[in-house]
């Protein structure tokens, strides 16, 4: 396969989609990069930005920045339980999902209980648990880099109070086996928590599927976290939100460092709640982009992960620092390394343009 084949990336369909509801096709979608400005593939936002709807509601509510906004944020809170199928009780809103995660954390891991989670994931939750007096053990990934279901559950003791899981893990973006995650929720110790962080799940296939919002709505001891910093692209407005059983909601409710969002983010995320096309257009880039660098890496010999987020992790053959350079030198900015595999790569996948250009530097850096 040749690059001529790669930019391609699915033909005029790619750079002609039209989707349904009252969404735009973003402005700036496949606009040509100004020649000094570095396309970033390092920090897994949404290339695209705010969904037209968020743009416009966030334009009518600027005003309103003075003001708090508690009627709205309940109404918000409302509508997404109506969307999760859930009564409100069921959400605990946050400043992105990053302060719910963490507020999990310190509910669950705090008088010195401990944490279980994978090796090489994301770290937050795990590295705050450890903040508040509980031990952390990491469980190293299965030869998919996958999380190791079996090996967590061996490692869940009488001291353990949370199971930490990323679904589409970050940042290898792979997905545990929906029916086994459900087992291992189902079988854990009436006294441990689960927490499934979903912050990728909505770029996937079969969301409806991959959840575990079921776990939830069965009573289990299940948290489930969504975030607005991805497919919705409002990772500057800092607001995510669980999804937990009313009981477990309110000792999360109840470490929180903030009782209530800002207008404007709670403004813009209501709106781009409902727009439903412009996340089924982010979702079809995010295919193609990751099309686009799994065919990059057949053609070079590369390893990578199948990942279902919107990121690619992959094997560059040379040291982190290496590959930024020569990223840096095609105008492309890598991520940091992720230990304990430091120099393997994760790639964000950016607008259909931006993903022209890398695979045109793509293969340049790897040979160089």
């Amino acid at each position: 396969m040749n690059r001529r084949d790669l930019f391609k990336i699915s033909g005029s369909a790619a750079l002609g989609f039209a989707f349904a509801g009252t969404a735009a096709r973003p402005a700036h979608a496949d606009t040509e990069p100004a020649a000094d400005k570095l396309i970033s593939l390092s920090g897994n936002e949404n290339p695209y930005g705010p969904s037209p709807a968020a743009r416009e509601a966030l334009s009518a509510i600027q005003a309103n920045a003075n003001r708090y906004g508690y009627s709205a944020q309940l109404e918000f809170v409302r509508k997404i339980a109506a969307k999760e199928g859930v009564p409100p009780d069921h959400i605990v809103l946050g400043a992105g999902s990053s302060e719910v995660l963490c507020a999990t954390g310190l509910a669950f891991c705090g008088n010195g209980r401990d944490t279980v989670a994978a090796d090489l994931g994301f770290g937050m939750v795990a590295g705050y648990a450890d903040t508040v007096g509980g031990d952390v053990d990491y469980v190293p990934l299965d030869s998919e880099m996958r999380h190791d279901l079996d090996a967590m559950e061996k490692r869940i003791t009488k001291n353990t109070g949370l199971v930490y899981i990323v679904n589409p893990n970050n940042p290898t973006g792979t997905l545990v086996i929906s029916s086994r995650l459900r087992d291992f929720c189902t079988s854990a110790p009436d006294d441990v928590t689960i927490l499934v962080d979903e912050a990728y799940l909505e770029f996937s296939d079969n969301f409806d599927k991959l959840t575990m919002l079921d776990m939830v709505k069965q009573g289990e001891n299940v948290v489930v976290a969504r975030t607005f910093s991805k497919i919705h692209g409002l990772a500057g407005m800092r607001i995510g939100y669980v999804i937990a059983r009313p009981d477990i909601a309110q000792k999360i409710t109840q470490h929180k460092m903030c009782k209530f969002q800002g207008p404007l983010a709670v403004a813009a995320a209501n709106a781009s709640l409902g727009d439903v096309g412009f996340q089924d257009y982010c979702r079809a880039r995010v295919h193609e982009g990751r099309k686009v660098v799994h065919d990059l890496c057949n053609d070079l010999g590369l390893n990578y992960t199948d990942s279902a987020g919107n990121f690619v992790f992959l094997d560059p053959r040379m040291s982190n620092a290496e590959f930024k350079r020569r990223m840096l030198a095609h105008g492309l900015e890598a991520a940091r390394p992720f230990h304990p595999n430091p120099d393997w790569a994760r790639i964000t996948l950016g607008t259909t343009e931006e993903m022209r250009v890398f695979a045109e530097a793509f293969p340049k850096i790897i040979s160089a």
